[in-house]
C-alpha cells in the first residue's frame, strides 16, 4: 500500500472507527464468533489436536475499535494479545474497549503490516479480517504475516469476493468518476450516494443489486450504522475483488497453504443441487478427481454468496495427512481422549442442555454454534447426559463407555444387559457424529502434547 493510500485508508477509518459497536457490550452470545476465534478450531482442523490458548501468541492485525481483540481474548483465556492498526483513533478505541472489560493480556501498537516484524514476536495465530483486500501487493502481505508465523502458526485471512461483490466494484467506480474519492468520504459523499440511488428507476441494475439500503423512504444518513454500510460498500477506499484461484496462487507465492475454509460447511458443491447424494454424472466424476481449489472455484462460480472468501492457511509444507476417527480400529479408540468443544462450557448452553435431561426431550446440538452444519443436529436426553460427563473435563474413552453403562445399561431391544463391545459401538456412533462438527473433539494419547 502506497503512503497516500494509507493516509487515504487511515483517514477514512479515524473518522469512523469499525465496527462501531458500543464498548460496553459482551461477545458473550456470539457463539459463531467465540467458536471460529477459539484456537481450539483451526488447530483442531490443522493438527487434529486440542490445543491449551495458555500463553499463545496472537496477533490482531487491523483490529480496528478492538471488537475482533475483545472476541478472540474472549475465546482463548491467557493467551497474550498483540493488536495493530493504522488508525490511532480506532487504536484508541480498541483500548478503552478492553479496558472497560478488564483485559489486561493485550498491547496495541500503531504500525503497518508490513513492518510487524519491528515488533519482535513470532505469533502461533494470526488474525487478519477485513484486512488483506485493501492492500495493493497481497504477496507481500501475505509474506510479512508468514514471516513472524510460528512454524505450526495459522493464519486466518480474508479476502473480499470479485463474484459476489461485483455489482459494489460497479458502484465504487460509478461514485469514483463522479469525484466522490478524492479525497477521504464523508457526510456529503454519503449523502450524493444516497441520494442517487434512491433517485434511480427501479430497474436499474445498479439500483436492484446494491440499493437496498435505500428502499427506505425515512433512512438516517445521521446514523453510525447507515454511514458504515455505505462507507464499507459504496465508498471504501482501495477495496479490491478476489477469486479463489487468485487467493491460491498468492498463498503459493507466499509460501502459505490453503488449510481450510473458516466456514468450510457453506462451501459444499454437493448442496448446490437438489439431490447432493444423486448429481449429475459429470459432476461426480469433476468432484472426484478436483482438489480443493478447484471445488471451491466451481463453487463459487455456481453461487457466489459469500461476501468473504474468509480461509485458514499455514506455512507451506506443514499440513499433516489427518486420520478421520471414522476410519479408526478399536484399538485407536482404546488409546482415545474425547473432548467437548471450550465454546459450548457456558452456563446458558449447559442449562438449557440440563432442561434437556430433565424433561427427557432430544437436545439440539447445533442451537448455539451453527457454524459447522446447514441443518439443525439432535441427540437424545441419555447422549445428553453423556455430554455432560464432558462438560468439566476430557475423558479417557473408557471413561466414556463405563459411564454410558451406567446411565444406559440395557440394551432396549433384548431388555438383556448391554455387553461392552454394544457400549463402545453406541458411544463411538456418537463421537463420530459429533466430531464432524467439531461439537466434539477427540485425540489419540500418543499425538498428545
Amino acid at each position: 500500500m502506497t503512503e497516500a493510500q494509507q493516509k487515504l485508508l487511515t483517514e477514512q477509518y479515524d473518522s469512523l472507527p469499525y465496527p462501531r459497536i458500543p464498548i460496553e457490550e459482551l461477545p458473550t452470545n456470539n457463539y459463531k464468533s467465540l467458536f471460529i476465534d477459539d484456537l481450539t478450531t483451526s488447530y483442531y482442523l490443522y493438527q487434529q489436536k486440542v490445543i491449551n490458548p495458555h500463553n499463545q501468541i496472537i496477533l490482531d492485525v487491523g483490529c480496528g475499535s478492538g471488537w475482533t481483540t475483545l472476541n478472540l481474548a474472549f475465546a482463548n483465556p491467557h493467551a497474550k494479545i498483540v493488536a495493530i492498526d493504522l488508525s490511532q483513533n480506532s487504536l484508541d478505541f480498541a483500548r478503552k474497549r478492553l479496558d472497560y472489560h478488564n483485559i489486561k493480556n493485550v498491547e496495541f501498537h500503531q504500525i503497518a503490516m508490513e513492518n510487524i516484524h519491528q515488533l519482535g514476536y513470532q505469533y502461533n495465530y494470526i488474525n487478519c479480517e477485513d484486512v488483506l483486500y485493501f492492500s495493493s501487493d497481497p504477496v507481500k502481505s501475505l509474506k510479512a504475516l508468514q514471516s513472524v508465523l510460528k512454524l505450526d502458526g495459522i493464519i486466518r485471512g480474508d479476502f473480499h469476493s470479485y463474484y459476489q461483490r461485483f455489482y459494489y466494484y460497479q458502484s465504487q467506480e460509478l461514485f469514483r468518476c463522479l469525484g466522490l474519492f478524492d479525497s477521504n468520504p464523508d457526510d456529503f459523499e454519503i449523502e450524493v450516494v444516497a441520494e442517487t440511488i434512491k433517485n434511480l428507476q427501479p430497474h436499474t441494475i445498479l439500483k436492484r443489486n446494491t440499493g437496498s439500503l435505500f428502499n427506505n423512504e425515512n433512512i438516517d444518513l445521521t446514523s453510525d450504522k447507515t454511514k458504515q454500510s455505505i462507507l464499507m460498500n459504496h465508498l471504501i477506499q482501495d477495496d479490491k475483488g478476489f477469486t479463489i484461484p487468485q487467493i491460491f496462487e498468492l498463498l503459493n507465492q507466499s509460501n502459505l497453504a490453503f488449510l481450510s475454509m473458516v466456514n468450510w460447511r457453506q462451501w459444499d458443491v454437493r448442496d448446490l443441487f437438489k439431490d447432493r447424494e444423486n448429481i449429475p454424472t459429470v459432476w461426480e466424476f469433476v468432484l472426484e478427481n478436483a482438489s480443493e481449489a478447484e471445488k471451491l472455484h466451481l463453487f463459487e462460480l455456481l453461487h457466489p454468496c459469500h461476501r468473504l472468501i474468509d480461509f485458514w492457511c499455514v506455512n507451506n509444507n506443514t499440513i499433516i495427512s489427518i486420520q478421520s476417527p471414522s476410519t479408526w480400529s478399536k484399538n485407536d479408540w482404546q488409546n482415545a481422549i474425547i473432548h467437548l468443544h471450550p465454546q459450548f462450557k457456558y452456563s446458558v448452553i449447559k442449562e438449557d442442555l440440563l432442561n434437556s435431561i430433565r424433561q427427557q426431550n432430544p437436545w439440539e446440538v447445533s442451537k448455539y454454534i451453527t457454524l459447522p452444519t446447514l441443518n439443525p443436529v439432535y441427540i437424545s436426553s441419555s447422549q445428553s447426559a453423556l455430554l455432560l460427563f464432558l462438560w468439566d473435563q476430557s475423558r479417557t474413552f473408557e471413561e466414556l463407555v463405563n459411564y454410558w453403562l451406567k446411565i444406559q445399561p440395557i440394551n432396549l431391544l433384548t431388555s438383556q444387559a448391554k455387553t461392552i463391545i454394544e457400549a463402545q459401538d453406541e458411544v463411538i456412533g456418537l463421537v463420530q457424529k459429533l466430531e464432524i462438527f467439531l461439537y466434539l473433539l477427540v485425540e489419540k494419547t500418543n499425538t498428545i502434547n
